[in-house]
């Protein structure tokens, strides 16, 4: 049996990750001899997932993103955008922002990659994007296309929120202003930026959704809020049913997107606490408003927060 082919077989056998130095003892080779079997199953097409000081497992559910099934899938009003799909990016917004510097892409026009190595979130925070394991993609919107720049965000989360609805009844919801999540765990995060310096407006629309990211990942990473779905999600299917709710929300009334984000959201009635400058304040979630902005009650006053971060305190 060739060394690749022992390989597979045990780390189809395994219940957890097998590590480099325990294969290699086993088949009496170096460690480098064991990547080398491990490279060389993956260009047979088995995704394998790697962490450091953990070792190797094979992810038999994994589905490689497609241009053509996704764009199989859009609706016909996107069916003439342009779907990029790349192996690997910095950041999908830096580089969906670069490719419409080259050469001007129309409004709707995504990019999707299997991993990020700078992935980008709120306040300068990054956001963990293990090939494979996630959808990480961005939509580029010019100006003229955009009603109202203040409903992007809201409309980003409803759409990811309807879209896991038509593949899985796992109980998403989101939290103030642009996460998702699913048994207090943080399973997506949408960072949406502005550009204006080509003279015109241009906004993307970063949405990083995890499918089936190994807790471990999270742990190396620490980060212990993060998680992932339950269940097992097409990624293609998912990426054209929220460009799809997207567009339809982004042409529709501002409202719906309000009413709708309202719907889905965990944070209302909840006990939050944010920062404004140095001071951090406690108070009781009550509202969101037409604008998008979260109503807090503080004490005997009435704060409206339209951007900035939120914890949420106690039991929720």
């Amino acid at each position: 049996m060739k060394t690749k082919d022992y390989i597979l077989n045990a780390l189809k056998e395994a219940d957890d990750y097998l590590s480099g130095e325990e294969l290699a003892g086993e088949l009496n080779i170096s460690r480098a001899a064991v990547w080398q079997a491990i490279k060389a199953l993956r260009k047979e097409g088995h995704h394998i997932d790697a962490i450091t000081n953990r070792g190797y497992r094979l992810n038999e559910g994994y589905e490689a993103l497609d241009e053509e099934a996704i764009k199989n899938r859009l609706n016909d009003e996107l069916n003439r955008v342009p779907v990029l799909i790349k192996d690997s990016v910095d950041s999908t917004n830096d580089s969906i922002f670069r490719e419409d510097a080259r050469a001007a892409l129309p409004s709707f026009s995504f990019m999707a990659a299997e991993e990020q190595t700078a992935g980008k979130g709120r306040v300068g925070k990054s956001f963990h994007s293990p090939f494979g394991t996630g959808l990480y993609f961005s939509t580029i919107l010019h100006g003229e296309d955009v009603a109202d720049p203040a409903v992007l965000t809201m409309a980003a989360a409803v759409a990811c929120k309807e879209a896991l609805l038509m593949q899985t009844d796992e109980d998403v919801k989101i939290k103030w202003v642009n996460d998702l999540y699913l048994d207090h765990k943080k399973i997506a995060g949408i960072l949406t930026e502005a550009d204006f310096s080509r003279g015109y407006a241009r906004y993307v629309i970063g949405m990083g959704i995890n499918i089936a990211t190994a807790d471990d990942a999270f742990k190396k990473q620490a980060l212990p809020a993060a998680g992932s779905l339950h269940e097992t999600v097409s990624r293609n299917q998912l990426a054209a049913d929220i460009m799809n709710r997207l567009y339809a929300l982004l042409h529709g009334p501002a409202h719906a997107i309000v009413d709708a984000y309202r719907k889905y959201n965990l944070t209302i009635g909840k006990t939050v606490r944010f920062a404004k400058g140095d001071i951090e304040y406690t108070g009781r979630a009550t509202a969101i408003g037409d604008d998008g902005s979260l109503i807090v009650e503080v004490g005997g006053d009435t704060v409206a927060l339209s951007a900035g971060a939120i914890s949420i305190e106690g039991e929720w």
